[in-house]
């Protein structure tokens, strides 16, 4: 559906991300104190009056040389700007005009005039209410006063000015949008997940550096590919709790274990360049991953740079396998590429293999077939007798699907050892595939 696209332009710390949260009326982005929160472009979908729009929420301009994230956030500003049809300077009324603002100002003027809307932050008195005519001194027709935390006429006036100019003949529709799979990149920091995000979208989304936990927020972002309609959500690296220590990165933990819990596919990135090939950190986030029943594919990036004694040595390359399959045993149901995503080496398979696992997911197996199934199942190996009591097994059914959960009745379901429950999920899974999904399996008395 179109929509009017707004870039949102501001120095850091002037409540670009409080805009936005305003806006969109829930808490899509990390809000603070501290200046930089926001570092990638950020696409949010939001109603006005009937009208849809998209605002494009970027990280705060600054032109500090030492900050080795300035250069980036500049570049995903311009895009964005590019890319839009109106363009909200965002300024804060109690610090007045800095020369970081004068400088964006010079560049908005010289390239987007026409485009630009200039939003005086924080004016929540009427004291501060004066202060916003000193801000016609930056050359621009359009300027409005308002508070982003509270809400104000100022914001309502923009917006409507907005919709006047670019919201001819849209409006937003009643009919229910299509479903996206929704795919979270999920991992350690520094593993590639942005690089990986990037390759598949096909542009710099997500800022990628050495620095270890660059991405602070889960960026979002809606395509198709191979006749699916797709929502990509790169994520902040998940720490060791005993490393998180910034309020910033306790938010992005949040965010990123909320990010999960709502998507449908969760893509683990690994390096498969560390020593430990899969560490403990790893596998607290599979066990993360399973624990909120979502569907897995677990990527081994950095192949391109790996030992070439491993992937050339037949021997090596088994024991690097095996140990790699023995430490994620918990997670054996999901399938494993081995990609580079800097390379671009087999990431297409990202694609192919998500939208496989997102139907597993949703695989709803009839009832007949179950039980015939269950039948042959328990007719090679039947429940063991437990504490001189026999279990009887005598009928299942699924009850729900993402994950597929499964209810048998039996006739002493507390007795039931997990060993043969291990057993009919691994038969269920040889019958029925289940590739990359979990599945759940419930006991119920048989009388109730």
């Amino acid at each position: 559906m179109k929509s009017i696209r707004i870039s949102l332009i501001g120095r850091p710390n002037v409540g670009k991300s409080t805009l936005v949260n305003r806006l969109a009326g829930r808490q899509v982005c990390i809000v603070g104190e501290k200046a930089g929160i926001t570092r990638d472009r950020k696409e949010v979908t939001f109603e006005w009056e009937d009208t849809p729009f998209t605002i494009l929420d970027t990280g705060g301009i600054t032109f500090d040389k030492q900050d080795p994230f300035s250069d980036d956030i500049y570049r995903q500003a311009v895009i964005a700007m590019e890319n839009s049809d109106a363009i909200v300077f965002l300024l804060d009324v109690n610090t007045g005009m800095t020369t970081e603002d004068q400088r964006i100002c010079s560049i908005l003027r010289e390239k987007f005039f026409d485009r630009v809307y200039v939003a005086v932050n924080k004016v929540d008195s009427v004291e501060r209410e004066s202060l916003v005519y000193d801000f016609y001194k930056l050359g621009f027709d359009k300027v409005y006063g308002f508070s982003a935390l509270h809400g104000s006429v100022g914001l309502n006036n923009m917006l409507t000015d907005i919709i006047e100019n670019y919201g001819a003949g849209l409006k937003a529709s009643d009919e229910k949008p299509e479903e996206s799979i929704k795919i979270a990149f999920i991992g350690k920091p520094n593993v590639g997940k942005s690089s990986l995000y990037n390759k598949l979208i096909g542009e710099e989304r997500s800022i990628v550096s050495d620095v270890s936990g660059t991405t602070r927020d889960s960026i979002n972002i809606f395509l198709n590919r191979h006749g699916h309609k797709f929502e990509l959500i790169d994520t902040a690296g998940l720490r060791r709790k005993s490393k998180v220590q910034e309020e910033i990165e306790r938010y992005s933990t949040i965010r990123t274990t909320h990010s999960i819990a709502r998507c449908d596919v969760a893509i683990l990135i690994l390096d498969s360049t560390q020593d430990d090939i899969v560490s403990e950190q790893d596998q607290k986030i599979a066990a993360l991953i399973q624990s909120k029943g979502r569907a897995c594919v677990i990527a081994m990036n950095k192949w391109d740079i790996v030992d070439p004694e491993i992937k050339n040595d037949q021997t090596k390359l088994k024991a690097f396998k095996e140990e790699l399959l023995f430490k994620l045993r918990f997670v054996d149901y999901a399938p494993i590429e081995f990609i580079s995503a800097l390379e671009g080496t087999r990431t297409d398979k990202i694609w192919t293999r998500a939208i496989e696992v997102s139907e597993q997911h949703k695989r709803r197996i009839e009832t007949n077939l179950l039980n015939k199934v269950l039948r042959d199942i328990l007719s090679l190996q039947p429940p063991p007798i437990v504490k001189q009591k026999a279990i009887k097994i005598k009928y299942a059914t699924q009850i729900t699907t993402e994950p597929p959960e499964f209810l048998l009745f039996a006739n002493y379901p507390e007795l039931i050892p997990p060993t043969f429950v291990r057993f009919i999920e691994k038969k269920l899974r040889e019958y029925f595939g289940f590739i990359g999904t979990p599945i759940l399996i419930k006991f119920k008395t048989q009388e109730e």
